[in-house]
């Protein structure tokens, strides 16, 4: 029989912050209990506004194949390379179903200052993908593994699989699963909560991992204390459901999990869209 293999793909620019989502992979592959395949993905945009490719495709081309050795003989670890034509904000998703993608690991510089519209266009290659999207802001910390993960449950019915892909990624690393409920404005919110955290203790108790309930601080930002529990409790992993439907406005001016996603710790978050059922 065939052996199983997750497939990971990473948008690759040859930057710095492509070279951070290489080594976050390779920390997966190394910590992960199935075994991984690291694609590279070089998108030479055509045509639109933000065509912004810098190499022609021989030049591009060359310089995968030259980072395809470079990666062997730096780290160890055999890459595929794909040169794909296209609009970023498609191309990427597009292919990653295409080869049935576990997941996307994408790095980016985080939201700040004049950066704060990259970093919305950065949500818009995320938004409607049907494969989760892994947002890095820095390189790993190789020696540690993933023993904790944050994971907000709200009151929409999507966030049944977020807390089925939390449960894939805490049985894959081994992880303990922080759940962080906000305080809810009513008592109709308060039993779509309730009916969402029966939910995640049927389930994560009956794959036997561990876990444990934390409520956000009245009057403060939710987005914020997310964070604030990732940070103090030295998560190694955030996991958030995009803004359903998110549309042009969310893009210019932020959408709310932008803010987790960009957070100021760095923290890794998994990104994970309506319609995206885990496993």
């Amino acid at each position: 029989m065939a052996e199983n293999i997750n497939k990971y793909l990473i948008p690759w620019d040859f930057t710095p912050v492509a070279e951070n989502a290489l080594k976050h992979a390779i920390k997966l592959m190394k910590l992960a209990k199935e075994p991984i395949e690291i694609n590279l993905v070089h998108v030479i945009q055509t045509g639109g506004l933000f065509n912004k490719s810098k190499f022609s495709e021989d030049d591009a081309s060359q310089k995968l194949k030259d980072d395809q050795q470079r990666i062997v003989n730096e780290y160890g670890v055999e890459v595929k390379t794909h040169l794909l034509e296209g609009n970023i904000f498609d191309t990427i998703s597009e292919f990653a179903s295409e080869i049935n993608a576990e997941m996307v690991i994408m790095g980016t510089h985080g939201i700040k200052g004049v950066q704060k519209l990259t970093g919305s266009w950065a949500l818009k290659v995320i938004a409607g993908s049907e494969v989760p999207f892994l947002v890095v802001q820095d390189e790993p910390d190789m020696a540690k593994g993933f023993s904790h993960i944050v994971m907000p449950v709200e009151f929409r019915d999507e966030d049944k699989e977020k807390i089925q892909w939390g449960i894939r990624f805490a049985k894959l690393f081994g992880s303990k699963i922080h759940v962080i409920v906000p305080n809810a404005f009513d008592s109709g919110v308060q039993k779509k909560i309730n009916n969402n955290l029966s939910f995640a203790k049927m389930h994560i108790e009956s794959n036997g991992l561990d876990w444990e309930i934390h409520n956000a601080a009245k009057g403060k930002s939710f987005q914020e204390e997310i964070v604030n529990l990732a940070t103090d409790i030295e998560a190694e992993l955030i996991i958030v459901m995009t803004t359903p439907n998110i549309d042009l406005t969310d893009f210019v001016f932020g959408a709310q999990e932008q803010y987790v996603i960009a957070n100021k710790a760095k923290i890794p978050v998994l990104c994970i869209n309506p319609g995206t059922l885990g496993v």
